[in-house]
C-alpha cells in the first residue's frame, strides 16, 4: 500500500467506528499489518489529522481524535445554516427528474427495513447518497468546499445519532419530507424541513450526551 491507499484504508475504518476515541495508532503496528512502510503510514495519519480523524499527542503519539461536546455543538450550529441552504438551493435549480433516484432510494420498503432491523451501514449509506446529491444540485462550490470541510466529523456524528433508538424512524421520515419539497421545487420548505432534520438530531444529541461523546 502507498501513502493514500493506507489514507482511505484507515479513513473507511475510522469512519466505521473502528477504533475507539483515544486508542493509539502506533505507526510501526499498523505498517506491519497494513504490509506498507511506516514513512506511508505516518503520511496517511498526517493527512487523517487534517480531516480532524486523529491528533497528535506529544510523549503518546497518534490517537483517534475525540470529539468534545462544545465543539460537536459549534459543528452542528455550522451544519443545520450550510445543509438548510444546500436543499434551498437545490429545490431552487434542480428539475423534478433530478430527484428520481432518491424518490426511489427512499421509498416505502428497503430503507424501512434497514431502520427495522437496526441495519446502520444500508440507512448511512442512504443518508449520505441524499447529502450528495442535495449538494451537487445546489450548484454552489463554495458551499460545497466549506462542507467537505466537515464532511468526515459530520458522518460520524450521523453515524452516532443513528444509533439511537428510534432515530432512523424518525430520520427516514423527516428526509421523505425534505424530499417530497425538493421534488416540489419549494425552496423555503426545503431548507425549513432540512434545518428541521438538523434540529431534531441535535436534541437526540444532547439526550444521549453521555453515550455518543
Amino acid at each position: 500500500m502507498n501513502s493514500e491507499e493506507v489514507e482511505l484504508h484507515l479513513r473507511e475504518r475510522l469512519l466505521r467506528g473502528d477504533f475507539t476515541p483515544g486508542s493509539r495508532l502506533p505507526e510501526v503496528k499498523l505498517a506491519a499489518e497494513l504490509g506498507t512502510t511506516r514513512n506511508a503510514v505516518r503520511s496517511a495519519l498526517l493527512a487523517l489529522e487534517s480531516r480532524k480523524l486523529v491528533e497528535r499527542i506529544p510523549n503518546v503519539g497518534t490517537v483517534v481524535a475525540k470529539v468534545d461536546f462544545d465543539r460537536i455543538e459549534e459543528i452542528y450550529d455550522v451544519l443545520e445554516v450550510l445543509e438548510g441552504l444546500a436543499a434551498r438551493l437545490a429545490a431552487h435549480h434542480a428539475e423534478a427528474a433530478d430527484w428520481l433516484e432518491l424518490q426511489e432510494l427512499f421509498a416505502p420498503g428497503r430503507l424501512d427495513a434497514a431502520a427495522a432491523d437496526g441495519d446502520l451501514e444500508t440507512f448511512l449509506a442512504a443518508i449520505d447518497r441524499y447529502r450528495d446529491t442535495v449538494i451537487r444540485l445546489a450548484d454552489q462550490v463554495f458551499l460545497a468546499e466549506t462542507l467537505a470541510g466537515v464532511q468526515d466529523q459530520a458522518h460520524l456524528l450521523r453515524r452516532r445519532i443513528l444509533m439511537t433508538p428510534g432515530r432512523m424512524e424518525e430520520s427516514l421520515a423527516e428526509h421523505r419530507a425534505i424530499i417530497a419539497a425538493l421534488v416540489a421545487g419549494d425552496s423555503e420548505r426545503a431548507e425549513e424541513l432540512k434545518r428541521h432534520n438538523m434540529k431534531t438530531a441535535r436534541k437526540r444529541l444532547r439526550r444521549y450526551r453521555d453515550f455518543l461523546v
